[in-house]
């Protein structure tokens, strides 16, 4: 299957997910929900190494693509997260996701300089049409809430240049990840990955404290995270990297920036109307995928 098939299955496995894990965001903390969607890709992945026993590959891994796989997690899924959520909690979410779709642009500036990524107008093109197409997506969801903000204060340039600032550790993390892949297979470097992960966000659980809250979640809500973990973080993961290892790491990044695309059928699912705006989103994105593939 081509990388861009990959990239743009990652993007529906994401969609997914996300529509999975809204309706649990209001009842979990959002370490413990980034923790215990780990878990069950963690678990695959490292049972698929053990059952294959390449153990010992992993082991032979060259200290540098260790340092890349790792940077990249703690770049992205740690840094980039973590200040991206700040950013929604000081200017929201209608203004936060907006901006972060200026990663790819990030991201294919980052791959000209280090990993020496050649692309044409059409890729630039559909970049921008990709981006444009997720602002308007992003703005319909909470259109309500941008209103609500505009009337009440001034947009707050530290939450805006935190989202800028999540977009360009996202972009680190892609190109970093590109280079760690130079040496690894996807397997062997989501082990490495998803490990750091566990272990970052489990010293994250210990700093906040009472971790016997995760037995108060519930069955239903554990299983609904679970689910998404699988989908998102094992298999969403794996079209990510096999995508970034065969078109590399900037057109990787404009096409799964197609998230909010494959968002609307989930919402149309929780019955949330469509707009004219999601319309013109879709429409952007659609013929913004069709460039970049030209």
């Amino acid at each position: 299957m081509p990388g861009e098939a990959y990239a743009l299955a990652c993007a529906l496995l994401w969609a997914l997910s996300s529509a999975l894990l809204k309706s649990q965001t209001h009842k979990i903390h959002v370490v413990f929900l980034g923790a215990l969607r780990t878990i069950p890709a963690l678990l695959i992945y490292w049972g698929i190494l053990l059952f294959t026993g390449r153990v010992g590959e992993l082991l032979n891994l060259p200290l540098r693509a260790w340092a890349y796989l790792a940077g990249s997690t703690l770049m992205g899924l740690v840094v980039g997260d973590s200040i991206y959520f700040q950013s929604m909690k000081l200017i929201g979410l209608s203004r936060a996701m907006p901006l972060s779709t200026t990663y790819p642009f990030f991201t294919m500036l980052l791959s000209l300089l280090f990993l020496d990524e050649r692309f044409g107008w059409t890729v630039v093109g559909g970049a921008t049409l990709i981006a444009a197409g997720g602002y308007l997506l992003a703005l319909h969801r909470e259109r309500k809430q941008l209103v609500e903000s505009q009337a009440r204060r001034r947009t707050n340039l530290i939450g805006v240049t935190l989202a800028l600032s999540a977009a360009v550790c996202w972009s680190m993390s892609t190109v970093m990840l590109r280079m760690g892949l130079e040496k690894a297979d996807t397997t062997l470097a989501n082990v490495v990955r998803l490990s750091v992960l566990m272990v970052a966000l489990s010293a994250m659980m210990l700093k906040l404290g009472k971790i016997e809250r995760i037995k108060g979640y519930g069955l239903r809500s554990l299983g609904i995270v679970f689910l998404a973990g699988i989908v998102g973080t094992g298999l969403g993961t794996f079209a990510f990297l096999t995508a970034v290892q065969r078109i590399g790491a900037a057109r990787t990044s404009i096409l799964t920036a197609t998230t909010p695309l494959f968002g609307v059928p989930f919402s149309l699912l929780l019955k949330e109307r469509p707009s004219s705006r999601t319309l013109v989103g879709t429409g952007l994105t659609m013929v913004g995928v069709w460039l970049t593939l030209w």
